[in-house]
């Protein structure tokens, strides 16, 4: 009859090594060691998870501690220093625990048919878990894509905002219940229970769309078809936009001498704005480089995964406006910053109205097809993907014709 200390060695080395022979593409295993050349004075050694991928060795450090003469290193045990020695069989357990989370992202990729190289085993291995549960995958991506620098730290905060507020509503969401039904879940929830409004709520239904395609395109099991269904809730936002008289009043404030330094430069980067159409985000980048003799190249941040261009002529007045003769075209503030002088410039300039950087872009787009501008073009300035992006200013411009219709019906009443 074996031992119990021999049945203990027989078990440790079924479950503590995987072996992908089959695979075409992967060798893999994983081991319990101890450093055998480096004992404390003690006799204590540091033990470790020995892993191999192709050849490549690299160690997992189990922050745990053992008398190098009561560890077998053949098969990965911790060996009792005394009868009934639990601790022992605390660490073994442990062991086993981890050995299983290295197996189990073996067992991934070799089903996936997947390379595993030991940069993609410390990625998988540094968020486990997230491969049965969307929210930890999603936080991990979210913070991947912030590293890779495919977003930046305002999309970041806005992504794990929204998760944050899911986790609130359930804890985990496996990748087989992400569908249409669960997003009208979460809809109803968000609306009802917590109150949001509709725009807050489509914020957060359409992050966990982005990263539900994004799972599905990493090989997640993902019902992308049923999720594709749902249509995110959206509720018409008002544009504002400064009329003829009020940008005649900002430009006359511009050139006042009573004009602080602080107003003068924020608002000039706003009169700019008006003139081309950029998101603050490009006004705070574009430079020099990006003008091609009269007219602006530039990539827009917002859409930079798009790799879209837009190329907008520059009339004398935009060339008026830029503060530096090199390097960027304006001296930007932190956003914050740039919309309260902004507040403090509408107040001296009788504007009542809530001004913040983005009214630029709205006034170049209302402006521009009052005046007589292709709606077409227009898309093509903004840098729209879409054609319904850019119609909202379209639906703008009618309000005011519909408006001047009804002066001219009460006018006409009047003579008669």
């Amino acid at each position: 009859m074996p031992s119990q200390e021999e049945k203990g060695k027989s078990l440790a080395r079924r479950k503590h090594f995987f072996h992908t022979e089959k695979s075409r593409s992967m060798r893999a295993s994983v081991l319990c060691r101890i450093r055998k050349d480096r004992p404390r004075k003690d006799g204590y050694a540091p033990v470790f998870l020995q892993v191999i991928i192709n050849r490549e060795k690299f160690h997992i450090h189990l922050k745990v501690s053992w008398p190098v003469a009561f560890f077998d290193n053949s098969a990965g045990v911790f060996l009792p220093r005394f009868e009934g020695d639990n601790e022992a069989d605390d660490y073994n357990m442990l062991a086993r625990k981890y050995i299983s989370k290295v197996n189990e992202i073996f067992i991934f990729y070799r089903h996936s048919d997947l390379d595993l190289t030991a940069e993609l085993f410390h990625k998988e291995y540094s968020r486990f878990g997230a491969r049965s549960n969307f929210i930890v995958w999603a936080e991990t991506e979210i913070e991947d894509r912030y590293e890779r620098k495919r977003i930046g730290l305002q999309t970041r905060k806005n992504a794990r905002s929204s998760i944050k507020k899911i986790k609130q509503w359930r804890s985990e969401i496996k990748f087989s219940e992400l569908n249409e039904t669960l997003l009208y879940d979460l809809q109803a929830w968000l609306k009802n229970d917590q109150g949001m409004k509709i725009n807050s709520v489509g914020s957060i239904l359409k992050t966990v769309k982005i990263y539900s395609r994004a799972a599905y395109d990493q090989g997640l099991a993902v019902d992308m078809d049923n999720i594709s269904k749902f249509k995110l809730p959206q509720a018409k936002g008002r544009v504002i936009f400064l009329t003829p008289e009020e940008l005649t009043r900002m430009h006359r404030y511009y050139l006042s001498e009573e004009i602080t330094p602080s107003h003068k430069r924020v608002l000039g980067q706003f009169l700019f704005a008006t003139l081309t159409g950029l998101r603050y985000s490009d006004v705070e980048r574009v430079s020099w480089k990006d003008i091609d003799g009269d007219c602006l190249d530039f990539e827009p941040y917002k859409t930079r995964n798009l790799e879209k261009r837009v190329r907008l002529p520059l009339t004398e007045s935009a060339f008026f406006l830029i503060e530096n003769e090199r390097g960027k075209l304006f001296d930007t503030a932190p956003l914050q910053v740039t919309n309260r002088i902004l507040k403090e410039i509408a107040s001296k300039c009788n504007i009542r109205k809530n001004l913040t950087s983005h009214v630029a872009r709205h006034t170049f787009a209302t402006e521009f097809l009052r005046r007589g501008g292709a709606i077409e073009v227009l898309k093509e300035f903004l840098g729209h993907t879409k054609m319904e992006t850019t119609m909202v200013y379209s639906h703008v411009d009618e309000a005011r014709k519909r408006e001047q219709i009804r002066l001219m019906e009460y006018q006409i009443f009047c003579k008669s």
